[in-house]
């Protein structure tokens, strides 16, 4: 019994520490995304960012289905809100780089509304993560 507790709490240990790693990377894509002038470094950026926020995508969803599995698979509205939210994330990442993949260097309006996309894009993520975060460590105290 002592060694499911603990991997349940090294699975929410790591689940935490992806978490951190993604909230950071969306910050970096918001910046990178506002300073940027010039395409082609800007694309660069984009696209070397966007392996790294969808590898941590991949570490949440891993780490949060183990610690899924540990708790005995049970559905809660905690499980809900994390995989909806999980769910949007990466679903508003496919558009994002459907968005990114047709934006073109000589158009400037194409390039316009990827960084308008990108900008709302990772702000709701972050805002997601953050607000899932504090009610998961509000439910925990």
């Amino acid at each position: 019994m002592d060694a499911m507790k603990d991997m349940i709490s090294m699975a929410i240990s790591l689940h935490v520490i992806f978490i951190v790693i993604t909230a950071v990377l969306a910050i970096f894509s918001y910046i990178f995304i506002n300073s940027d002038r010039d395409f082609r470094g800007f694309s660069n950026r984009v696209e070397s960012i966007s392996l790294q926020y969808y590898f941590m995508l991949a570490g949440l969803f891993f780490t949060g289905l183990v610690v899924f599995g540990a708790t005995g698979l049970e559905i809660t509205w905690q499980v809900v809100m994390m995989i909806s939210a999980l769910i949007w994330i990466i679903f508003s990442s496919v558009k994002l780089h459907m968005l990114f993949k047709m934006t073109r260097q000589r158009d400037i309006e194409s390039q316009k509304r990827f960084k308008v996309y990108a900008k709302r894009k990772y702000l709701i993520d972050l805002v997601l993560i953050l607000l899932i975060s504090v009610i998961m460590y509000a439910i925990s105290l």
